[in-house]
């Protein structure tokens, strides 16, 4: 009986102290040289719509490769070329009234050049006139010229004062309308700019109108059919770009000793158990992931309870060209030195 117990005893102790080993193990293995809270990550382009339109043609399909300029969708293009004849015609009709314009100040000039000259030849008739009238009420008081003539002279000397006053107005109406023909020139101006203007977004909607893959990579999230109405802004792709990947491994920040930056690490991905990869630490976060959470831990509590934060760091791969044929950006990766 002595002998029994004392067997299950020492095995008791065994499993013990192999269960001390292993926690410990474990615990190191986890908190200093590995972490498998990590991914590969990748820029995913969003291909937006800059224009309105409805779907015409689409030449790719999910997980396509694409290089940066090739087609990818195309647009319906009779609207805006209809509003492009429209914007073109009434960008001529602006140069015709431009034209006419230009013609409308020269017309002004030379009806101000004629009022001008009218007033210098009024001014010569009403002095003639004023002379006579004067000379003429001074002989008539004298007897020496009729009664009729003094009066012809005054009714002439009268008839200049207005002619001259009416060669002033007209002066003052040729000013007006050739301040009006300058705005007019101006307003043309400013319609054939604006005219301009039209026809150059006009053409840069047709141009949108063809999308183009902006990176190389695989289109991903195909959300268009043809036909399908789109409006400025709508997604009609993804694309994966495939020239860089990295990985983001989120380190507990008791382990960040181990994985200074220059340190290379030793990756593998769940996708490929078999294979491994290695990378070099390339950069640090600014900050721990709770930082940038919606609802960040206030530690003002009188309830803190100390966590030990995890804090993003990026590994750049070693054989990138050999990573971007086997990964993809959120395959889970382990980290480990």
């Amino acid at each position: 009986m002595k002998t029994a117990a004392r067997n299950i005893l020492i095995l008791l102790l065994i499993a013990a102290t192999l269960a001390i080993i292993y926690w410990l193990i474990i615990n190191y293995y986890d908190d200093k040289n590995r972490t498998d809270d990590a991914q590969v990550d990748g820029d995913i382009v969003p291909v937006l719509a800059r224009t309105d339109g409805f779907v015409d043609s689409v030449f790719v399909e999910d997980d396509q490769v694409v290089h940066a300029g090739d087609i990818l969708l195309q647009l319906d293009t009779t609207d805006l070329y209809l509003k492009l004849r429209q914007a073109l015609n009434a960008y001529d009709v602006s140069r015709t009234n431009l034209r006419r314009s230009e013609i409308g100040i020269k017309a002004a000039q030379i009806e101000k050049k004629m009022a001008t000259q009218s007033i210098d030849i009024q001014k010569a008739s009403l002095s003639a006139a004023e002379t006579n009238y004067k000379r003429n009420k001074l002989l008539m008081e004298k007897g020496v010229v009729s009664v009729q003539l003094y009066e012809f002279t005054e009714e002439s000397y009268i008839k200049n004062t207005v002619n001259l006053q009416n060669a002033y107005d007209k002066e003052r109406a040729a000013i007006v309308q050739l301040e009006d023909a300058k705005k007019q020139v101006d307003l043309a101006h400013q319609n054939i700019a604006t005219q301009a203007t039209q026809i150059a977004i006009i053409r840069q909607d047709l141009k949108y109108a063809t999308v183009r893959a902006p990176v190389t990579g695989i289109v991903s999230k195909r959300k268009i059919q043809i036909g399908q109405m789109v409006r400025t802004g709508t997604q009609l792709f993804s694309i994966v770009q495939s020239r860089d990947i990295w990985v983001t491994a989120n380190f507990k920040e008791t382990q960040l000793s181990s994985f200074p930056i220059g340190q290379k690490v030793k990756m593998v991905a769940d996708a490929y158990p078999k294979e491994s990869f290695t990378g070099i630490v390339e950069t640090i976060g600014g900050a721990t992931g709770s930082k940038f959470a919606l609802l960040p831990p206030d530690n003002a509590t009188g309830n803190y309870v100390k966590v030990i934060q995890r804090i993003p760091v990026r590994i750049r791969f070693e054989d990138s060209t050999r990573a971007r044929q086997l990964l993809r950006p959120g395959f889970s990766i382990v980290v480990t030195q």
